[in-house]
């Protein structure tokens, strides 16, 4: 007879197995439940370093005309400290949700919590709020290298806020956790790979552990690097999500409250800020936003690179965004003031990462004993609407939330390019 899961069981909503490789070995539920929820097991525990791996994520530079590639760095902890950062993500984060309920920040702040909603309900709900205006501007902000320049004072002023702590001092295994992700210690991968002789990926994704305590000691001490500065968390940590909102609780209650005495809606996606505004109000609040965000944090700073600009307006009861301006681009979307539509950059990225995936599929089959016979069958998994979860899928389904046929028409030749591609001599 199958068990009824217990949803009532907090260990049912923090817990969660890691499958990478660590320094250590993946602990049990009941083990992991036995350590976190004991705050002097917290005090007296040593975490591991980080394992630091570059992520890259190929751009299409238009201007250049060529494809170039964005490295941002991932922070992965180890098996024992990501259960502990879920559990405190988890305390925290029925604090910070009964908080959010007494202000009006509840459909502001959008990213890492559990509204529901995913980014195509988001730009939904923003394209909808434009379309319901006659006239709008809308201003779009980026904070440059948001975790990176997250301040540590700051942000444990705010984690004792959310606490209802009248000083800036921190219970003793809430501070060990603060202490653990402001001056956190890492090691690249390239460093454990080129130490251990590790040859590639897939060589280090088969073992269990990582290495031995006593080879992590002899081999691997002497690269592990500490943030010394005043500034910065990890991103890709079980806690890093949570802390980013917290950190910026009381520029969200600033923006809250410019919008409600403006007339304006405000959105938040984690460094991602967007604003629909009257356009007599469009310059007042881009300066709030610039100074709020400098107030924020010194090192916190607004990338003029990613900040846009989109008017719209209404002519013979149709919306139109101001050729002076361009189309609203928000989470992955563009909105003309007629059609929605996925980024192109984005189609462009699918089909070139399906190319690139045949090729390598073809050259894996020639150099087995299949010759030109290749698996189709993972291909159309990964890149057609034959699969379950895919791009394809999700275009789909943005299709139909968006109420947009054009989304679906940007990949409609998807069956035909993939099966060229396939037949296609390299």
């Amino acid at each position: 007879m199958q068990k009824s899961v217990n949803n009532s069981d907090p260990l049912n909503k923090w817990y969660k197995p890691r499958g990478y490789p660590h320094f250590d070995f993946r602990v049990s539920k009941d083990y992991a439940k036995s350590k976190v929820e004991t705050p002097e097991n917290i005090i007296n525990h040593s975490f591991w370093p980080f394992l630091r791996k570059i992520q890259c994520t190929p751009k299409y530079k238009r201007e250049l005309k060529k494809v170039s590639s964005k490295d941002r760095p991932i922070m992965y902890a180890s098996h024992i400290d990501s259960h502990i950062y879920s559990w405190y993500t988890h305390l925290l984060n029925k604090r910070y949700e009964e908080r959010i309920k007494e202000t009006h920040l509840n459909s502001s702040v959008l990213a890492y919590r559990a509204l529901g909603k995913s980014n195509i309900d988001f730009a939904k709900d923003v394209f909808d709020e434009v379309e319901k205006r006659e006239h709008c501007i809308v201003l779009t902000f980026d904070i440059s290298k948001f975790f990176d320049c997250i301040d540590h004072k700051k942000l444990k002023l705010s984690w004792c806020r959310l606490l209802d702590l009248n000083n800036s001092k921190l219970p003793k295994d809430h501070y060990k956790v603060y202490k653990s992700i402001t001056k956190y210690s890492y090691i690249n991968m390239s460093d454990v790979c080129q130490e251990l002789n590790i040859k590639d990926f897939r060589e280090l994704q088969s073992r269990r552990r990582i290495c031995s305590s006593q080879e992590f000691r002899s081999k691997l001490k002497s690269s592990i690097k500490i943030n010394t500065t005043e500034h910065g968390i990890p991103q890709g940590s079980p806690i890093s999500a949570l802390l980013s909102n917290i950190f910026l609780w009381e520029f969200d209650i600033l923006m809250s409250n410019h919008a409600l005495e403006t007339g304006g809606i405000y959105r938040r996606y984690c460094d991602d800020i967007l604003w629909i505004c009257h356009p007599e109000q469009s310059d007042k609040t881009m300066r709030k936003v610039h100074q709020e965000i400098q107030n924020s944090g010194s090192n916190l700073t607004i990338n003029e690179d990613k900040s846009e600009k989109s008017e719209f307006i209404r002519e013979n009861g149709l919306l139109y965004y101001h050729p002076e301006t361009q189309p609203l681009q928000y989470l992955g979307f563009i909105f003309d003031g007629q059609k929605r539509l996925i980024r192109s950059q984005t189609v462009s990225r699918y089909y070139r990462r399906m190319k690139r995936a045949i090729y390598f599929t073809k050259k894996a089959a020639k150099e087995s004993d299949r010759g030109e016979i290749i698996y189709r069958r993972s291909l159309y998994e990964r890149f057609t609407h034959l699969g379950k979860r895919n791009f394809i899928k999700y275009a789909y389904r943005a299709s139909k939330i968006m109420n947009s046929a054009e989304i679906k028409g940007q990949t409609s030749r998807h069956w035909k390019k993939i099966n060229a591609a396939i037949q296609q001599d390299n």
